[in-house]
């Protein structure tokens, strides 16, 4: 088998698992679980520049604010793992603290969105998920909602634009919504 069809039928079960995952989860009961298993699920569906990395071996970095058990399981999902060819780490991050050589971050308190510190990341390199009513509004790339007692997301294009990053279709099929928000 090719090396181009293996990948496509690779990213073709990914697919499928995070779709199963994503029907298979009720929100409440494990909620940070499944939170924890998307935000490692979607670093394999976005493109980042070549610019968002130091080097080659430079891992990928899924930050977490405001939501420290998404964080806790997230570390224990990511411990030794890859995404296209690179290590992941999983940090925890305080308001206020840099955003260098992070590329997804995921906002747990709603509050956060709005802050001065956050509005400043959305020009970077940096897919930035939410969990609140309007996430996408608010200017989040991706946010998870509650549908019929399972956890799902919807995604903002504009946003993925304006962070310089690519989104695979495979995911957007997935999302309960996908909006082009200003």
């Amino acid at each position: 088998m090719s090396q181009p069809r293996r990948h496509r039928r690779a990213l073709l079960l990914a697919g499928l698992l995070l779709s199963a995952s994503i029907k298979g989860h009720a929100v409440s009961g494990g909620a940070d679980e499944v939170k924890a298993a998307y935000l490692y699920k979607f670093v394999g569906y976005i493109e980042w520049p070549d610019s968002a990395f130091a080097g080659a071996e430079t891992p990928i970095v899924i930050g977490v604010v405001g939501a420290d058990p998404v964080h806790a399981e997230l570390v224990r999902v990511v411990a030794g793992r890859t995404a296209q060819g690179r290590p992941l780490v999983a940090r925890r991050l305080a308001p206020g603290d840099g955003l260098d050589g992070v590329h997804l971050l995921y906002v747990g308190e709603p509050a956060l969105m709005r802050t001065p510190w956050l509005q400043g990341a959305r020009e970077r390199p940096m897919l930035i998920v939410s969990d609140m009513p309007q996430g996408l509004e608010a200017g989040s790339a991706l946010n998870f909602v509650p549908v019929q007692d399972r956890l799902r997301f919807e995604a903002s294009l504009r946003a993925v634009e304006r962070a310089g990053l690519k989104v695979s279709s495979r995911l957007l099929a997935l999302a309960q919504r996908v909006v082009s928000v200003p």
